[in-house]
């Protein structure tokens, strides 16, 4: 068992996770508040999910503050039921907690909330799920979508953690909300969720860009040990100088492999108006689609990292997942599909801990690659990497698989 007691969010260093949105749709144009009649609009809906069991609706309030928070019901939104659980602070760190009467049994149980930031948009959400005592703990800490300040659902994926804690007798859970120096904390949280752990644990290993390091290196290396990967492809930039031609992707696809979107070649995506937005994501999906991807054409990874309220509303209309920086892993399969978290594969020391604990909590971790070589993380290193996720002292090793795959096993 890692018993590490650090800190830290374990997360490689994803592009511009932490800033602020730059238009877009990240604004007031989307409401969050329940309509006249009270009934959820668009955003609460679908960060509302009927999978797994409710372990608080937030009906009664039972959280109490550790940082002088303000905890107050909002009867002005939610996702279920009538109210949410509001939390305020003017500093920029924020820790509540539960202590239920009785301990929980979250014995083979992953967790997942829906979750509303009006600030820090872009923070640190974590979970710390304590045993009796309280020296004995698992964390997890998930960064939140750089500019979306809506509802969307949050799978919770351990990080850190210390000792052996015994999930059958859970004394307290604890959110901690932290952003920059200066930023006030405000959000709210509704529909906490137990869903059944699975007996297996995976992982996605997916590769950015379509470049040619991706065929002539990283192809064979899988190939030798019979896994599968994700190509994340731009339509503009295939069939160019240094990276991938059609052919080296349908012989991917044929072996297995997703060829999923990541319009790179349009940049920050959140620059652009949602009906731009929507443009240009299903012209790249059905480019891909166009030429015998269709599969993997459903799945979307998002460009810089950077998504906005129009850009998760527009892949929820277009995709059946998407992925984006969050540096933990997730429940499998995860209960916020156009959400789900990635971690910087490249970062080999930073990602050992998610890794690992997604090995060890039977969770699906997602690490993505852009350039293997000289210029990136070298092949040596890349090499390494695999073989902490085939086997590892801490757990069975994780089973690649694809995101279509992660959708149809489960």
């Amino acid at each position: 068992m890692d018993t590490e007691s650090d800190n830290g969010n374990g997360n490689g260093n994803g592009n511009d996770t932490n800033g602020n949105s730059t238009g877009g749709g990240n604004g007031n144009e989307t409401d969050n508040e329940t309509d006249n009649g009270g009934e959820p609009n668009e955003a609460a809906q679908a960060a509302a999910t009927e999978y797994g069991e409710v372990l608080d609706d937030f009906e009664a309030i039972n959280w109490y503050a550790l940082r002088d928070e303000q905890i107050s019901p909002d009867d002005n939104q939610a996702v279920t039921g009538n109210q949410s659980m509001s939390v305020q602070l003017d500093g920029n760190v924020s820790t509540v907690a539960w202590s239920p009467s009785s301990t929980l049994d979250l014995t083979d149980q992953y967790l997942s909330a829906a979750v509303k930031v009006n600030s820090p948009v872009g923070g640190r959400l974590s979970l710390h799920v304590r045993a009796p005592g309280g020296d004995d703990y698992v964390t997890s800490a998930r960064r939140l979508p750089s500019a979306v300040d809506q509802w969307f659902r949050v799978d919770f994926g351990y990080t850190v953690g210390y000792g052996g804690p015994d999930f059958s007798q859970v004394q307290e859970l604890r959110f901690e909300m932290v952003g920059p120096e200066g930023s006030p904390v405000d959000y709210r949280i509704d529909d906490l969720r137990t869903t059944p752990a699975k007996d297996e644990s995976n992982v996605i290993l997916a590769f950015y860009g379509g470049l040619e390091e991706h065929y002539e290196t990283v192809f064979p290396l899988l190939e030798e040990r019979g896994w599968v990967g994700a190509l994340g492809i731009s339509q503009d930039l295939l069939n160019t100088s240094g990276r991938l031609s059609t052919e080296q992707l349908r012989e991917m696809r044929d072996a297995g492999w997703d060829v999923c979107s990541y319009p790179m070649h349009t940049g920050d995506l959140t620059q652009y108006g949602m009906d731009e937005q929507r443009r240009i994501v299903e012209n790249n999906r059905d480019y891909l689609a166009n030429r015998g991807f269709e599969e993997g054409s459903q799945h979307f990874f998002t460009p810089r990292n950077r998504m906005n309220n129009d850009l998760l509303n527009v892949l929820r209309d277009t995709h059946e997942t998407a992925y984006v920086f969050g540096a933990c892993s997730s429940g499998i399969p995860p209960t916020g599909r156009h959400t789900i978290s990635a971690i910087s594969g490249s970062s080999y020391q930073s990602t050992r801990k998610p890794i690992l604990r997604a090995d060890i909590h039977n969770q699906v971790v997602v690490p993505y690659f852009e350039t293997i070589g000289e210029e990136g993380m070298s092949v040596e290193e890349f090499e390494q990497q695999l073989d902490r996720i085939e086997d590892n002292s801490y757990g069975n090793g994780l089973e690649p698989i694809t995101p279509t795959q992660l959708l149809e096993n489960y």
